[in-house]
């Protein structure tokens, strides 16, 4: 029986979720189940590692392996010794004419998901090097992902390579200094992606904004620092510090912004 003192710490959209997690646990303490999660984002590593609590489990993380973002947790016994296969990843290199065509994230989300019918969650970290394209995926579907030959009309080859192959992504991030007069999100994102607080607004409404990894309508729901807010179709906004006030009484504020590519 679950606590329901336990989900008042927690989101109430992310009720689910905990069911989820609760369902691992006990499986691994009442049968001595090893667990592997599908991949995770970090608010949700964030909530299984507290529900975990004082509970006799280990906790591993695809982390170790190369994974950025989105990880695969493995909850086992104490007398469980970790075995790389276990976490059930692959790392997929998309070859294609790099010098004729270039293949966005979105492009190659959109063709894994479309023509492999799989779940979002089965689809890792993806990597956009130089001349080359990467994916992290769960291992036994990978049959699956190296039959794609196309994505958005581009000649595509799939292969699985060793995690030592793993490439460094491109970094497009910026960093500036925005000035806002709250710290509202809607104002946020305004000041990030140069666009009118209305349209930030209708953004919101349309269910196209999250904050860390959480779908979020109210506009005027304030941000703290090491918040991330993802924009649909534009980007990524990352707090990194609260600068202080201007002689104007404008909030100054330190992001990152990752601007999608057109």
């Amino acid at each position: 029986m679950i606590n329901e003192n336990i989900y008042q710490h927690f989101k109430p959209e992310e009720r689910n979720f905990i069911e989820r997690c609760f369902d691992w646990l006990n499986r691994v303490e009442d049968d001595y189940a090893i667990i592997t999660t599908p991949f995770l984002n970090p608010r949700e590593c964030y909530v299984l590692k507290n529900l975990i609590g004082q509970r006799e489990i280990k906790f591993f993380s695809t982390e170790d392996i190369g994974t950025e973002e989105l990880h695969k947790v493995i909850l086992a016994p104490l007398f469980y010794d970790l075995e790389l296969s276990d976490f059930d990843v692959a790392l997929l290199e998309i070859k294609y004419a790099s010098k004729f065509n270039s293949i966005r994230h979105a492009q190659v989300l959109g063709a894994f998901l479309n023509q492999s019918g799989v779940r979002r969650q089965e689809l890792g970290d993806i990597v956009i090097a130089d001349q080359k394209v990467q994916v992290f995926v769960s291992r036994h579907l990978v049959e699956l992902f190296v039959s794609i030959e196309k994505i958005s009309n581009v000649s595509v080859q799939i292969k699985e390579v060793s995690f030592s192959k793993l490439e460094k992504a491109v970094d497009n991030s910026i960093h500036e200094v925005i000035l806002v007069e709250n710290l509202r999100i809607d104002k946020i994102i305004a000041a990030s992606f140069n666009v009118s607080r209305n349209l930030a607004t209708n953004m919101l409404e349309s269910n196209k904004v999250k904050l860390n990894y959480l779908e979020i309508e109210k506009k005027d729901f304030s941000v703290t620092i090491n918040d991330l807010i993802s924009v649909r179709g534009f980007g990524r906004i990352k707090i990194i510090d609260l600068l202080g006030l201007t002689k104007k009484r404008k909030q100054k504020v330190s992001v990152i912004i990752i601007k999608n590519k057109k």
